[in-house]
């Protein structure tokens, strides 16, 4: 008797633990997107639900939200369109984007809530997102000169990531020549005509950006 009482219970607590249990937290659940990256604006955000419990009916529904930095929560709620079933996993992406223009790091947290939950521990799962700041800095040192004895050196300042080169331009920047240098000055001399220059910067895992444009005008 005290055996079949003790696998009723034991019976009874897995039917329970398996009712309603709606996960978040990884290895099963994620937030997909935003992630880091070098040109961030107004990013979607999308997460990965998994069903530890039954199977939720098509039709039925439940609240989600995401908090960016602490702040206030953007609720959504997810109505299914086909059957949650058990063990399996369900991709939502929210309606209400994220504001990631201005480079930093972000903290996103997003959480799943069902009425009945048996382990709240797993709904909720938090993200780091850096929007890289990257710049192609300033160069300075524009000036117009005579064709004869000219020369000079340029700065770039403000970049942000490494110089893979110097560039020029001798047709109003149709047409852009390679320099071999990596450093953040640039010497010229005896130009004969006007001659742009620009840097070209790459910060890790980002593209290619340029510098601006200093001018060296040949007017004399």
């Amino acid at each position: 008797m005290k055996k079949l009482t003790l696998c009723l219970i034991v019976m009874t607590l897995m039917t329970c633990l398996q009712a309603q249990d709606l996960a978040l937290a990884g290895p099963f659940g994620s937030i997909m997107q935003p992630v880091t990256g070098c040109s961030l604006t107004t990013e979607n955000v999308t997460i990965r639900i998994f069903n530890f419990g039954s199977t939720r009916p098509a039709g039925s529904s439940f609240p989600v939200n995401y908090i960016l930095n602490g702040g206030m929560p953007v609720n959504e709620t997810i109505t299914l369109g086909s059957a949650l079933l058990t063990n399996s996993s369900l991709t939502y992406t929210f309606t209400t984007r994220v504001n990631l223009s201005i480079p930093g790091t972000y903290i996103i947290t997003a959480t799943v809530s069902l009425p009945g939950d048996i382990n709240p521990d797993n709904n909720s799962y938090t993200n780091l997102v850096t929007h890289n700041a990257i710049s192609g800095g300033t160069v300075n040192g524009s000036t117009s000169a005579c064709a004869s004895g000219n020369s000079g050196t340029l700065t770039l300042a403000s970049h942000t990531g490494n110089i893979l080169r110097w560039e020029y331009s001798n047709d109003n920047g149709n047409t852009w020549y390679y320099i071999s240098n990596t450093t953040t000055t640039q010497s010229y001399s005896n130009l004969k005509t006007t001659t742009l220059y620009r840097a070209a910067i790459q910060y890790p895992t980002c593209g290619i950006v340029f510098s601006s444009i200093a001018t060296i005008t040949i007017n004399c």
